[in-house]
């Protein structure tokens, strides 16, 4: 291009520009109206930043359970297998094993067997008995308990693949809200038939049993820490204060050195201990969180809540998403939660990151099954219908790690 037209351009450019302009003049921002869309701006940019990080899975079905509404199935760690509780539901007397509680006739648990890969799943044992299924289990089995008619309560371990039950406490007391821990350890709620207070009973591997005795005192639902040998349990005492414990179960002498406790909440009665733990799945064998944690449902803030009782501020709840009602940890740490709305993530480093995943308000369960990693229970009227999820190979830390470095 020669000199004179490059003359010629900017000569063009210069006399429109000194055109005078049609546009309105621009005002000026306010500070305050500067701040605002400034906010605006970050909280764009913080919800983008979650739902790059946040977790994406990709799900199939597996077919429906029968269930009769009361506790949801509950899952061998390796994912193979499921128990269901369905026919007659038990009372809530039953469930809690309060006085007067009858056995629910025309009860059964129905153990099937979920196939690899996309080949759902299959019927494999029908135990016809009046029992009631607890939320534990462990690789060889999962706890069930039986109402007697003299008004006991025994506790037993059925195997996953035969359907065969061991009796593991069986004796003329109420024996109730059964835990498996690691190496052969169990907890339960205990109470003589003619009583009202539960004790809370250990016993180890070794065959030795203790017990903390009520004291006028309820210890309600323990349960064996996934990561070591500690067992939270809840604590009522006779002025309605409900407190979660946490209790060094290594030995019988390290049961009553130092716990940990958390007030949760005054003006309790035992059925706000059960709303804690309605949807909660104490299954060991699965994979460790990264530090001591408690996961419940708050009854008055109505959302999950975590302790840290080994922490440095072990007196102190973090409140997840208001609304959550059910907590897994994801396969990075993060949180999975049932909400009225659906499945949601949190992210564990920053709480203000909550991305949906799942229109349906499904219960999430873990497995050790890399192929199928979580298990989604959708529980309607009369049955629970499952899905299989897995994370999706193109994360946004996949497609980062991808990216060529600049």
């Amino acid at each position: 291009m020669t000199i004179g037209r490059l003359i010629l351009i900017a000569a063009v450019l210069a006399s429109a520009g000194c055109e005078q302009s049609t546009w309105p003049k621009r005002t000026r921002l306010t500070q305050s109206q500067a701040d605002a869309l400034n906010e605006i701006a970050e909280r764009q940019q913080r919800a983008n930043e979650a739902t790059q990080g946040a977790f994406q899975g990709e799900a199939w079905s597996l077919g429906a359970l029968p269930w009769n509404a009361t506790i949801l199935p509950l899952l061998s760690p390796d994912g193979r297998w499921i128990a269901t509780s369905a026919g007659t539901p038990p009372s809530n007397a039953a469930r809690m094993g309060l006085p007067g509680a009858v056995p629910p006739e025309g009860a059964r648990i129905e153990i099937w067997e979920i196939l690899p890969g996309f080949g759902g799943m299959r019927l494999q044992t029908t135990i016809e008995s009046p029992l009631v299924l607890t939320d534990a289990a462990d690789k060889e089995g999962f706890l069930v308990e039986s109402l007697r008619r003299d008004g006991s309560r025994w506790i037993a371990r059925i195997d996953w693949r035969s359907g065969e039950l061991t009796w593991l406490v069986r004796d003329d007391q109420v024996n109730t809200m059964p835990t498996l821990g690691p190496r052969g350890r169990l907890a339960w709620s205990t109470r003589p038939r003619d009583g009202v207070s539960f004790s809370l009973a250990f016993r180890f591997a070794d065959g030795r049993e203790f017990e903390l005795p009520a004291d006028d005192e309820d210890w309600l639902f323990p349960m064996w820490s996934p990561r070591s040998t500690r067992l939270s349990v809840w604590r009522l005492d006779s002025q309605g204060v409900l407190s979660l414990l946490s209790i060094n179960g290594e030995r019988p002498d390290t049961i009553k050195e130092n716990p940990r406790q958390v007030l949760v909440m005054v003006g309790a009665s035992r059925w706000d201990a059960a709303a804690a733990t309605a949807n909660r799945t104490a299954v060991q064998g699965l994979a460790s969180p990264a530090v001591e944690q408690v996961v419940f449902y708050h009854p008055t803030q109505q959302c999950i809540n975590v302790w840290m009782p080994t922490g440095i501020n072990d007196d102190r709840l973090v409140s997840l998403a208001p609304g959550s009602i059910d907590a897994i940890y994801d396969n990075r740490g993060d949180f999975l939660l049932t909400m009225p709305k659906g499945l949601h993530w949190q992210s564990r480093s920053d709480l203000r990151n909550v991305v949906r995943v799942d229109h349906a308000p499904v219960y999430a369960r873990s497995t050790t099954d890399p192929m199928r990693p979580f298990v989604l229970l959708d529980p309607g009227a009369e049955t629970v219908r499952l899905r299989a999820m897995r994370p999706r190979r193109e994360t946004a830390e996949a497609r980062q790690a991808a990216e060529p470095a600049r």
